[in-house]
């Protein structure tokens, strides 16, 4: 039989719908998936058999004939193959059970694939664009990130906090600051999202010796809010995130980088958390929960 295994590059957020979104991280592409889908590549990422994950899904849905499940499973793994979030690998000398054929072999009765489709749709960066990100040079290992998949809550205003006990950065030195976050953020995002990472991860080990506060990485997001005004261009959430990063790196402090969805309709956004608390704008995405994809510290 066939066996299939799912890529190290692949981080996944399953969703409260019975569907789920995949994060490439070579990429930055992120893909979305039905519940039927879901359930297909959950039965291959646990034991790697395309004919095992057929059959729970045919118990789930007794009324479709197995022929077609079979189609759209095939459908559906050689689209998962073809973006590399997948890998084939040779079949095994076992024979198959009778009266089944192993993949890839197609069913010469097979009827079309059935009303709801599997196949994964377009992948778009966080902000919500088309991704800029593009893939890097083969052999690179992926990097070092913790996948949680509980839901974040949008929480903090991002706005300072008045009379906190850190030092204040104020007049100049505050904008100064918060503008080369920014430029530093609008280059950074050119770069693969799996180089953005390991650059976040080396600056939080290397330079961030104090976790921030939620009060200290509000007052930052809202430093580097303000110097956005300047931008001629559009500063999304992927940039106003890095950028804060980069504002408390340059007084030592870390925060967490996450990058999340939301379905209905399916929304894609990146933030930073400091002891466990989101910090959002209020004016952007209310209390909508994002499931966390990506975490980097």
């Amino acid at each position: 039989m066939t066996r299939l295994s799912v890529s190290e590059y692949v981080r996944e957020s399953t969703s409260p719908h019975g569907g789920s979104v995949l994060l490439d991280v070579r990429s930055g592409h992120c893909f979305a998936m039905n519940s039927m889908a879901h359930t297909l590549w959950q039965e291959w990422h646990r034991s790697g058999n395309f004919d095992s994950a057929v059959l729970v899904l045919a118990d789930r849905y007794p009324h479709v004939r197995h022929d077609r499940i079979r189609e759209d499973a095939r459908r559906l793994a050689d689209d998962l193959i073809s973006l590399g979030l997948l890998a084939s690998h040779a079949p095994s000398r076992t024979a198959p059970a009778a009266g089944h054929r192993t993949y890839p072999n197609q069913a010469a009765d097979a009827a079309p694939p059935p009303a709801e489709r599997t196949p994964v749709t377009a992948g778009r960066r966080p902000d919500g664009h088309e991704s800029a990100w593009h893939a890097p040079p083969q052999g690179e290992i992926p990097p070092d990130t913790e996948v949680p998949l509980a839901a974040a809550q949008m929480t903090m205003a991002a706005e300072p906090v008045r009379g906190e006990r850190d030092r204040p950065l104020r007049g100049a030195v505050t904008a100064l600051l918060g503008l080369l976050a920014l430029l530093g953020a609008l280059l950074l995002i050119r770069l693969p999202l799996r180089t953005v990472s390991r650059t976040v991860s080396w600056t939080a080990r290397t330079w961030c010796r104090r976790e921030a506060t939620p009060e200290q990485a509000s007052a930052s997001l809202a430093t580097v809010r303000r110097a956005a005004r300047w931008y001629p261009g559009r500063a999304a959430c992927l940039e106003l995130s890095l950028a804060t990063l980069g504002v408390l790196a340059l007084t030592g402090r870390r925060v967490v980088w996450c990058v999340g969805t939301a379905d209905d309709p399916y929304r894609f956004h990146a933030w930073v958390e400091a002891q466990g608390v989101a910090i959002a704008s209020p004016d952007e995405y209310g209390h909508t929960e994002f499931r966390r994809v990506l975490s980097v510290s």
